[in-house]
């Protein structure tokens, strides 16, 4: 009787053991899917929270796009209308800015504040006889403008003077001060009426303007890649 109770005791032991054991597993396996569950989740919350930074991302791109090209759309067709010297002249700001470190960029750059007149025009007290050459070169700035032929001598040095006037000499007419001296030299020569001082002349005229670049193995540091030219001053009888 004794090994009977033992034995019932002993399958009684193991039944709770193993009972214990399922339920261990069940738990483990509970937990385990939880787990599962709650990465899987925090996943796809990472995921759509992502998709949605990136949407957000291109949504403010593509709105920004959109009022830059409607700021530059506003920019280009605000007329601007100009009073030079009582010569009236419709532009844009867009054309007026179009050349940096000029006095008609930094007029408009909108640091300042400008007050048109009575009229609706900003007022510049210059001579506006030949302003309109000085708009076609900044509505389509090129490297080398081409000025009209038809121009005389005295009207061309009024337009050199308002160009120096608004910063654009050396932009529009950048070798004027060296034909200048050309000029000079080759007045001098015709003088002189000598053809050694004529075939000089014209040597000099024509390197006039010329560049050292910084493979220049003979000038020091600070003289490389500077433009060279050759002025009125005489020394020696030769111009420098």
């Amino acid at each position: 009787n004794e090994d009977e109770a033992l034995r019932h005791t002993l399958r009684a032991v193991n039944a709770s053991v193993a009972a214990a054991r399922r339920r261990g597993g069940e738990e483990r396996a509970r937990l385990v899917a939880e787990a599962t569950a709650a990465a899987k989740v925090t996943a796809e919350a990472a995921a759509t929270r992502i998709e949605a930074e990136e949407m957000k991302r291109v949504v403010e791109q593509d709105r920004a796009a959109l009022e830059a090209e409607k700021a530059s759309h506003t920019f280009q067709n605000s007329t601007i209308v100009l009073s030079v010297g009582g010569h009236r002249f419709e532009t844009s700001r867009q054309t007026l800015t179009s050349v940096s470190g000029t006095y008609l960029a930094s007029m408009f750059s909108g640091r300042f504040p400008l007050t048109p007149n009575a009229e609706g025009a900003y007022f510049i007290d210059r001579d506006g006889r030949h302003f309109h050459y000085i708009l076609n070169f900044l509505r389509d700035p090129v490297e080398r403008y081409k000025l009209s032929s038809d121009l005389t001598e005295g009207q061309r040095e009024e337009l050199m003077v308002e160009l120096e006037y608004f910063g654009l000499l050396d932009r529009m007419l950048p070798y004027q001060a060296q034909e200048r001296v050309g000029q000079s030299l080759l007045r001098r020569a015709c003088l002189d009426g000598t053809r050694r001082a004529l075939e000089t002349a014209v040597a000099q005229a024509r390197v006039l303007v010329f560049e050292l670049g910084s493979t220049t193995p003979f000038l020091r540091e600070r003289f490389q890649d500077l433009r060279w030219v050759i002025t009125e001053r005489v020394v020696n009888g030769s111009p420098v």
